[in-house]
């Protein structure tokens, strides 16, 4: 991910959701949006806790000049590694059901095409917490877990390079003055 883009990881885990559990993509939704719930099973997804670890990786890599083509910019890239938490709720029949299926999905093929493509990475799933109780006179099922996923947000830099300085330089006892220029096509 170029940018830490909240929105498109999360509409990401959707597909991964969709594609574990089976759920339709209309019942599946990002959460904390203040829209009605769909009818019958559905699941929210809501990026929970991201945080950073491990130290970022620098690099460094030429490009031409954008004010001379003679000359070179360095482009400096700093990754910084993520581990992205996601909460998944999922509400009404079934509920326990879709929320085991996520346990160990990485390891279906669809998973895997929809991370790579996400360019993110699988780390674990939390234990299913059974959220099932009384909801409006009625048993509700409700089931939440936490997937956790590795991502990486890169940040970039054009760094210009000084080609060419002038100096000057006075002595304290003589006055004597020295001056010249410090070329980089000079060698």
């Amino acid at each position: 991910m170029s940018a830490f883009d909240q929105i498109a990881l999360t509409k990401s885990v959707c597909k991964i959701v969709m594609a574990a559990t089976g759920l339709a993509a209309n019942k599946i939704i990002i959460g904390d949006i203040n829209s009605p719930a769909p009818a019958g099973s559905y699941c929210a997804v809501r990026l929970d806790s991201p945080a950073q670890f491990g130290q970022a990786i620098n690099s460094q890599r030429d490009v031409v000049a954008t004010d001379d083509p003679q000359f070179k910019d360095i482009i400096a890239t700093v990754a910084t590694q993520f581990t992205l938490g996601f909460s998944l709720n999922f509400y009404r029949s079934g509920a326990l059901m879709y929320a085991a299926a996520i346990c160990e999905a990485n390891k279906r093929e669809p998973v895997k095409a929809l991370l790579r493509t996400a360019k993110l990475g699988w780390s674990r799933v939390s234990p299913i917490n059974n959220l099932t109780g009384l909801y409006q006179a009625a048993m509700e099922e409700r089931a939440q877990l936490t997937l956790y996923l590795y991502g990486e947000s890169i940040a970039e830099d054009r760094i210009q390079r000084i080609y060419r300085v002038g100096f000057s330089a006075q002595t304290e006892q003589s006055g004597a003055i020295a001056q010249g220029e410090v070329n980089g096509l000079s060698g």
